[in-house]
């Protein structure tokens, strides 16, 4: 049987990782590529949400200016922030040069 030492393994799984998302333009590495999709809170306060509604449990808050990264998806009215984390996207402007600015 070949059998080969863990650690190899592991590393050339991650290759193979990275090397499969390259691939698929899920991860990119040009200087031409958007950044991540990123917002500004243009609300004083904004409160993160456990699902895509006003109804759901706070979960966090951000504050006037702060910077979080998120989804392009958006339900309702809400923005996946990732996590089972969402917020009212009408208080959130694109980053200019994020993946998600029009």
């Amino acid at each position: 049987m070949f059998l080969l030492p863990r650690p190899l393994l592991l590393i050339g799984a991650g290759v193979l990782g990275v090397s499969y998302l390259a691939g698929t333009g899920q991860v990119g590495f040009g200087a031409d590529e958007p950044g991540p999709c990123a917002f500004h809170v243009t609300a004083d306060v904004l409160n993160i949400r456990s699902g895509p509604g006003s109804g759901e449990d706070r979960v966090g808050r951000l504050g006037h200016g702060e910077e979080v990264t998120a989804t392009p998806n958006v339900v309702g009215g809400f923005r996946d922030l990732g996590g089972a984390r969402w917020a009212a996207a009408e208080f959130l402007a694109p980053v200019p040069g994020s993946s998600c600015d029009p």
